[in-house]
Parts: C-alpha cells; structure tokens; sequence
C-alpha cells in the first residue's frame, strides 16, 4: 500500500509538471484533483482515505524539513495550510526549504527576464548557473538594479495576464501568483546561481519548458 501510494506522488509531480501548479486552483477539475480520484479507484480505496494519507505523508515531510533546521515552524504551518486547502499535491512544486520562495516561478521569471534583456532564456540560465545574478546580469546589459526590477515585475505581469486572457489560470492566481514574486524581488533579482546552490532544479534546468507554480 505504501509503495503503491509513493509511486502515486511520483505521477503525481509529473501530472503537475504537464498542466502547471497553477491550474491546481480552479475547483473539482484541478488535474490534482483528478489524479488522485483515478489513484483511488485502482488502490479500492475511497478518495478521502487516499488524500488523508497523502497529505499525512506531506506533513511528516513538512515535520522532518523542520526539525533539519530548513523550514521555521511560521513557513511550515503555512505549507500545511497549503495543504488543507488545496490537497497534498498542492505543495509537491515547492520545495520543502526555507528558499522555496525563490523556486517558485522560476521559469516564470527566467522568461521575463529574458524579455526584458533580449537575451535567450538559454544564455541566462547558463550565466545563472555559472553564479551570476539576475541582478548582475542585467548591470552587463548596461541596466540598472531598479530600472531591471521595474521592468521584470512588469514582465511577469503581462505573462500572467496572458494566461488569464488564453484561460490557462484565473486572475485569483494571477493575482496571487505576481503578489509572490513582488514579495520576494529583491531576494530573487540578488540570487546568486550556481549548480550546488541553486535554490531549485528550475534554476538549473530552466532552458527546458516547465510551467510555474502556483507561487510563480
């Protein structure tokens, strides 16, 4: 049983990956949702008992991150909450780590970064990788720290303006979505990269296509 409940998170990230975290707010359709009805049904288990155990497993992790000194108990309560509210796979996108603010979105940002500097997300992530910040990045474009940030943020916010617009999140994610970002601008702009301390694997692989989180 728990084997087959550990695979489960495993598709589950991948079913995430393929439709964003962000569409996870959108009520019964949600492909979380709907993942883990289809996991019920072949365990023989009712959907409850199934989310019950997933989100368990969630908070033993979430308990484990702080008592390894990398999540406070503020920023593990708020996971938790994520999780009561959005299900167990709500939070498979965001790193069980006190940088998790910085992952989220990194795609997000990498592209709008990308725009702003005409640069090739390709050859940002390579100088993000090599230890340079975005902050930095843009200072070898010619540009300055707050000219970069101004520009960023409004960016992303055409980008999620987007997506409202094609229907791929609703504004309520939009909005919480940029109120993320802007909450952590500073910190995100500054990040210095690097293959061993980067915050997420998005910082490292962001050359491939992977849809934000619903922090993004």
């Amino acid at each position: 049983m728990l084997a087959v409940v550990a695979v489960a998170f495993v598709v589950g990230v991948a079913v995430l990956a393929v439709h964003g975290a962000l569409a996870q707010g959108g009520g019964g359709d949600r492909p979380a949702d709907k993942f883990i009805v289809k996991t019920a049904e072949k365990l023989g288990i009712s959907t409850d008992e199934l989310t019950m155990a997933m989100s368990n497993a969630q908070f033993d992790l979430i308990d484990e991150a702080v008592a390894s000194g990398k999540l406070t108990q503020d920023e593990a309560a708020k996971l938790k909450e994520r999780v009561n509210e959005y299900g167990p796979l709500s939070v498979l996108g965001l790193r069980h780590r006190k940088d998790g603010a910085v992952c989220r979105g990194a795609k997000l940002v990498v592209g709008a970064a990308a725009g702003v500097l005409q640069m090739d997300r390709a050859d940002i992530v390579s100088a993000l990788k090599s230890g340079q910040s975005l902050a930095e990045i843009a200072q070898s474009k010619g540009m300055g720290v707050d000219d970069f940030k101004a520009a960023l943020l409004q960016s992303v916010k055409s980008k999620l303006d987007a997506k409202v617009t094609d229907g791929t999140i609703t504004q309520e994610q939009s909005d919480r979505a940029y109120s993320a970002i802007l909450g952590k601008i500073d910190e995100i702009v500054q990040f210095k990269g690097g293959s061993d301390g980067a915050p997420c694997h998005r910082w490292r692989a962001g050359e491939k296509e992977a849809s934000p989180t619903a922090t993004s």
